[in-house]
């Protein structure tokens, strides 16, 4: 073990300890207290439960089931265990545990699944950052498990809820187009159905150079699109024997699922299209998402390719916009945060700063518009972990100089 792994073990203990100490050997619920006076005041959110394990600390990873009706979060203590532990939301009740130790220590995500009783759990390699994902049931039972991969991401393809598997790795040329030895980089991409594990579609491999191309192909790759399943990129033109002379390049998608293109689009403005899918290459990996607007004017909404300007509550030069938080939701919304810059020009005019409140937006789709659904004006200095749905904010505070986790989950309920 390294020096530096030592430090990080010791380090990891301490912090534990001093956690345990903060947090005693309380019961798994508290009511608001002092929570709800440390982080008053608050709009459109009301807390009503602090939840806080009788050892150690509550880890990042956290989670709604679709309903909203229970919240699961993991419990850890000092890298020696590390615990699901299934609430009700508007209950006091702890419904069960579940003790995931023979997968991972460090969970770096975690979901519900099926019918709400499995649980996938995302891992990640410290020293390659490979990600793996197990499927757990209630009893913490392994059904099945899916990586080592470079990306793994939870998508709906085809009506199924799926998980797509992105490996890339290294491989020699050896088509006679390219001199041998020259290096190669292989993506991979499967999908697999997370009810049974079986492949949705076909397995497909890209096959890039130095540049980004596939000779094989005659495209140059530029980013991925439709959480992997797709990539997009220049396809070289076809030629056209009427005309005797070869068509324009143009704007392809690679399905990686059918290994055939499924869209050919015209390049009309070979500048803006550059600008375009030089934007796209930092953001489009996944279906949708919230994206700050390269002149940093507004957010947008990144759709299959598509940038779609939304409307906010707040002007957003009143926001500091590099606190732009995001969560994905399997009811189909899109969830953000926001932090208001206390000095913003606004404010800096009238020579007066205004308070650095935390607002949580909702997106729900076919919208124009995101809706701020609540407020709150945490401690100076203090980094939070959420997760939202369209009925509760759930939040937990960091603590002080520790890189993961807090003593305690805070739970609001959303006017």
């Amino acid at each position: 073990m390294t020096t530096m792994g030592r430090h990080s073990e010791l380090l990891a203990g301490v912090c534990a300890v001093i956690l345990g100490v903060a947090v005693g050997h309380g019961g798994a619920w508290a009511e608001g207290g002092a929570s709800a006076k440390q982080y008053a005041p608050s709009q459109k959110a009301k807390l009503v439960r602090s939840i806080a394990p009788e050892q150690g600390f509550v880890d990042d990873p956290f989670t709604f089931d679709r309903a909203g009706s229970r919240l699961a979060y993991v419990a850890s203590d000092a890298g020696t265990s590390s615990h699901l532990v299934v609430v009700d939301s508007l209950q006091r009740t702890e419904l069960y545990r579940v003790n995931f130790g023979k997968f991972t220590l460090k969970p770096k995500r975690v979901e519900f699944a099926l019918d709400g009783e499995h649980f996938l759990l995302w891992s990640e390699d410290a020293s390659t950052a490979e990600k793996r994902v197990a499927l757990i049931n209630s009893k913490g039972r392994i059904v099945r498990k899916f990586g080592p991969a470079k990306d793994i991401v939870r998508t709906d393809f085809e009506g199924q809820d799926a998980l797509v598997v992105h490996k890339v790795s290294s491989l020699k040329k050896r088509n006679k187009k390219h001199k041998e030895g020259s290096p190669l980089v292989r993506h991979s991409v499967a999908v697999y159905a997370i009810r049974n594990g079986k492949t949705i579609g076909k397995k497909s491999n890209l096959d890039l150079d130095e540049k980004d191309k596939s000779t094989a192909l005659d495209f140059s790759f530029r980013y991925w699109a439709k959480d992997f399943t797709v990539a997009v990129g220049i396809k070289g033109g076809v030629w056209d024997r009427k005309e005797d002379q070869r068509s324009p390049d143009f704007e392809g998608w690679y399905d990686m699922t059918t290994a055939t293109f499924s869209k050919r689009l015209p390049i009309k403005d070979i500048v803006k299209h550059r600008e375009r899918m030089e934007r796209l290459a930092k953001y489009a990996k996944h279906s949708r998402d919230i994206v700050v607007r390269h002149d940093l004017s507004g957010i947008d909404l990144v759709k299959n390719g598509e940038f779609h300007e939304l409307a906010l509550a707040e002007p957003f030069h009143h926001y500091d916009h590099t606190s732009l938080v995001t969560q994905h939701s399997s009811s189909g919304s899109l969830f953000f945060t926001l932090t208001i810059d206390p000095v913003h020009p606004d404010a800096a005019a009238k020579r007066r700063a205004v308070k650095p409140w935390m607002d949580l937006y909702e997106y729900m789709p076919q919208s124009k518009k995101a809706v701020r659904r609540a407020r709150l004006l945490p401690p100076k200095g203090r980094r939070h972990t959420w997760r939202a749905t369209s009925t509760h904010w759930a939040l937990v505070p960091r603590h002080v100089g520790f890189d993961r986790g807090g003593t305690q989950l805070l739970l609001y309920v959303l006017d």
